[in-house]
């Protein structure tokens, strides 16, 4: 099939928004085959496929961050964890996601690690165990 630059921005477009190809192709009356050939075949329009897909999944990370956040503010309990969970300043700060404490033991472990009294901690659970 010869390159139509209607099509072409059209599918452009469209991937931009959601970055499927199939979908894209189906979108605009393109086939697979024909759209990976143009793009072996030409640089430019890797390019812009490439830079197309990039936005388009900047643009379904907003989406789900958006829903995600929804949830969060409905009380959510899983989607709050999930973002617990893999927020990168908590998962650096603790260290303890492998162990399955309570929520109270992970916030007092937290501020003594915020205070730089986690030997201190560890003293204190260990006279316990005594």
């Amino acid at each position: 099939m010869k390159k139509n630059k209607e099509r072409i921005k059209k599918f452009l477009e469209i991937l931009e928004r959601v970055p499927i190809v199939t979908k894209a192709c189906n979108e605009c009356g393109l086939s697979r085959n024909t759209i990976h050939r143009w793009r072996n075949e030409d640089d430019k329009f890797r390019e812009k496929m490439d830079k197309a897909m990039i936005m388009g999944n900047k643009a379904m990370d907003d989406l789900a961050n958006a829903k995600h956040y929804s949830l969060m503010n409905k009380d959510h309990w899983p989607s709050i964890k999930y973002r617990l969970m893999h927020s990168p300043t908590v998962k650096e700060q603790t260290m303890l996601e492998k162990h399955d404490k309570t929520v109270l033991e992970l916030r007092s472990i937290l501020n003594y690690w915020r205070d730089g009294n986690i030997e201190k901690r560890e003293a204190e659970e260990q006279s316990k165990k005594a």
